[in-house]
């Protein structure tokens, strides 16, 4: 029985051992865990920091490119204006010149129905005195000079027509130079402001991911942690219990040497008595051990604590209206709106920014956002082949620097250019390069 106990006693302290390491060697795994999000948290951390920065880099260039922006538009507006007051010259010496082509038209059929050389002649030599002879002479040579005057006027006058004209087509030309520029400029700043933008998304995703890991396997560990703190306190228990059981046993040990001593000296005076009395029952009396207590170990159940989910920022897409598919009545109903550079909605558009919206509010796709892309979006066609609903583009392709909706009819819709809105147009369609039918 004693052996027995003691082996019960050493058997529940190995087991509680033995159960407890397991929750120990995971908490410690988890540990480790724990530490690895920690450190992948903190290279996000600095990744994002770093990409901030870029952003930060990025919006600096932004503005430095809508200042660029605002300075082109603005010597467009003056380019433009100074184009409308050379057309205005143009005219009024157009009206000057066929006047005075009218004039030297008549002076010259005067000269050849009534020989103006000989009136000449006539009036000079018609004279009566030298006084009068000079200044008949006098009166002749100021006509005839002020008719070279007007010839050398004429002549000035047409020359000073054609290089308005030649200075009207420059202007154009670096107007079309500009507004290239300027489609160039927003494309460029699209793709940075879109990189950094994803990238920074794509960052914090990772990190939400990371620190929800982390959340879980802090609260895995303080789950193992609380079971291996039960297991600990089991094991003390049992530790205890074998204690007991080790001191029952010893006392049980000691009271069974006495009884024994006690049964060989009760045996001895009856083998004594017996020589001289009367034979008398022998009663041996067995010891009596007690069983000892069994101490169960505690079962201690740890609570389950539920990590906390981290869920990763969600960007929502704006929600589009149902496409109708008639852009040119889609189109028309913005006629009015204001030019903007860059601007995307109703309340400013660009050239491209109206394009773009026109298409995704009438058939729901994305055509991009200046033209470039916008000349990507379906199939080249010439600009005598359009159709009402086709784009159409002025500059070469890759370069191209205005875009807008034909309507038929030799007509187009347009947002034209800084302080003008966004209206119907027919002039320069046949300087316009080539045309697009939009894949739908």
């Amino acid at each position: 029985m004693k052996k027995k106990l003691v082996a019960i006693a050493l058997a529940g302290t190995i087991l509680a051992t033995s159960i407890v390491t397991p929750f120990t060697a995971q908490a410690d795994e988890i540990l480790t865990k724990i530490q690895q999000q920690e450190t992948k948290i903190s290279e996000l951390d600095s990744k994002q920091s770093t990409a901030e920065e870029n952003l930060s880099a990025i919006t600096a260039e932004v503005d430095a490119a809508e200042k660029r922006a605002d300075t082109l538009l603005a010597n467009r507006v003056k380019t433009q204006d100074e184009i409308v007051a050379l057309q205005e010259d143009i005219a009024e010496l157009q009206v000057v010149i066929a006047q005075r082509e009218e004039q030297l038209d008549e002076q010259a059929r005067s000269v050849q129905v009534n020989g103006s050389n000989e009136n000449y002649l006539n009036f000079i030599v018609a004279s009566e005195s030298f006084t009068d002879l000079v200044s008949r002479i006098d009166v002749v040579s100021k006509m005839v000079s002020a008719n070279k005057e007007l010839v050398e006027q004429q002549i000035a006058d047409q020359k000073a027509v054609e290089d308005k004209k030649s200075k009207t087509e420059e202007n154009l030309s670096k107007i079309n130079a500009m507004a290239m520029e300027l489609e160039q400029l927003k494309g460029d700043l699209q793709v940075k402001k879109i990189e950094q933008e994803s990238a920074i998304a794509a960052l914090a995703a990772e990190k939400a991911t990371a620190e929800s890991d982390r959340q879980m396997f802090l609260a895995q560990k303080e789950e193992a942690d609380q079971r291996a703190a039960a297991e600990a306190a089991a094991i003390a228990a049992a530790e205890a219990a074998a204690a007991t059981v080790a001191a029952t046993v010893a006392q049980a040990s000691s009271e069974e040497s006495s009884t024994a001593a006690s049964s060989v000296d009760i045996a001895s005076s009856t083998v004594a008595s017996s020589e001289s009395a009367a034979p008398a029952q022998t009663v041996a009396a067995a010891p009596v051990v007690e069983s000892a207590p069994v101490v169960s170990a505690p079962a201690a159940a740890a609570p389950v604590v539920s990590a906390p989910v981290v869920s990763a920022p969600v960007v929502t897409a704006p929600t589009l209206s149902a496409p109708t598919g008639d852009v040119v009545s889609i189109a028309a109903k913005y006629i009015g709106v204001p030019y903007v550079w860059g601007g995307k909605t109703p309340s400013g558009f660009d050239c491209s920014g109206f394009t773009s919206y026109v298409f995704r509010e009438a058939y729901g796709i994305e055509i991009g956002g200046y033209t470039v892309p916008q000349e990507n979006s379906g199939t080249q066609i010439a600009v005598s082949s359009a159709q009402a609903g086709d784009l159409i583009f002025w500059g070469s392709r890759g370069a191209t620097y205005h875009v807008a909706i034909y309507v038929g009819g030799g007509q187009y819709i347009h947002a034209p250019a800084p302080g003008q809105t966004v209206t119907y147009s027919s002039y320069n369609l046949s300087g316009a390069s080539f045309a697009v039918r939009v894949a739908r």
